[in-house]
């Protein structure tokens, strides 16, 4: 079974242009890498070239966008991938890796070789490849995962009104309530309990299934953890408090009680709470 921090929604490179900066990134690092650092003693392995080496170095980083370009831009659209989880990025990487591998070694390698000797190889490009590639794309990953914070709060914020499914442990639709009734839903043993609001009064249904489970499915929806044992809707947070206990929430339609934030997400909800206030201003 997959764990769930594996099965979480990766949305970096949803947008096209995400996906241009990684290409382009990644392109011009290779080149600018490959002839400063001239790595791996990689000058000794074409001096009986007649091309200069400058120019062999750089067609590394140009092969390998073409490949990123092919993989990200062409591929992914004629699939139409959509929703990818993070499990699905990281096999999505390791098929890019091996792709360029395969590309490499048919452009620069030895045909000649087999058996033993093209697996050895092949095990080197592929090693080279990944200790070239992994700084470049982790690092447009780091910094789209940085500057996006500030827009995935603006979402959540601005998600329009509609039917919110809550599915049970079997992946059955359970409930599906209105985004603008849900207040918060609490673990309760084996169990979540979804508190409502409806019909002027707050009500509870327990559904046969973990918060571990619903923050997952609920991604999309302006629903988060904020405790162990709380997933809140942010938009139906009218006061944060302060005090020795931490930080609590107060809600809209229910004040009698306030929701705890743990320490965890502290620092998702002071964004959260600072970005509301802007937006109310």
């Amino acid at each position: 079974m997959i764990p769930d921090f594996l099965n979480r929604p990766f949305h970096l490179l949803d947008r096209k242009q995400n996906r241009w900066l990684l290409v382009i990134v990644t392109g011009v690092y290779v080149i600018l890498f490959m002839n400063l650092y001239l790595p791996f003693n990689i000058s000794r392995w074409y001096e009986k070239e007649t091309l200069p080496l400058f120019l062999i170095l750089s067609s590394f980083g140009l092969i390998g966008m073409v490949v990123l370009m092919v993989s990200q831009l062409v591929i992914r659209e004629i699939l139409k991938i959509r929703n990818v989880k993070l499990y699905g990025i990281i096999l999505w990487f390791l098929a890019e890796l091996i792709l360029l591998t395969l590309t490499m070694y048919f452009i620069y390698g030895d045909s000649n070789l087999s058996g033993i000797n093209l697996w050895n190889e092949l095990f080197l490009t592929f090693k080279y490849t990944i200790l070239v590639l992994i700084i470049p794309y982790a690092g447009v990953l780091l910094y789209l995962y940085a500057t996006q914070k500030g827009e995935n709060i603006n979402a959540l914020l601005n998600a329009s009104n509609h039917l919110v499914r809550i599915l049970d442990e079997n992946g059955e639709l359970h409930m599906a309530i209105d985004l603008d009734q849900l207040l918060y839903i609490k673990s309760a043993d084996n169990y979540a309990a979804v508190y409502f609001f409806k019909d002027g009064k707050v009500r509870k249904e327990l559904v046969r299934t973990t918060l571990k489970r619903l923050e997952i499915e609920l991604d999309e929806y302006p629903i988060r953890r904020c405790h162990r044992s709380y997933m809140v809707n942010i938009n139906k947070i009218s006061v944060s408090l302060k005090s020795s206990l931490g930080l609590t929430l107060e809600l809209k339609d229910y004040p009698d009680d306030n929701i705890p934030v743990s320490k965890n997400y502290k620092a998702f909800f002071t964004r959260l709470i600072k970005q509301k206030e802007v937006l109310n201003a």
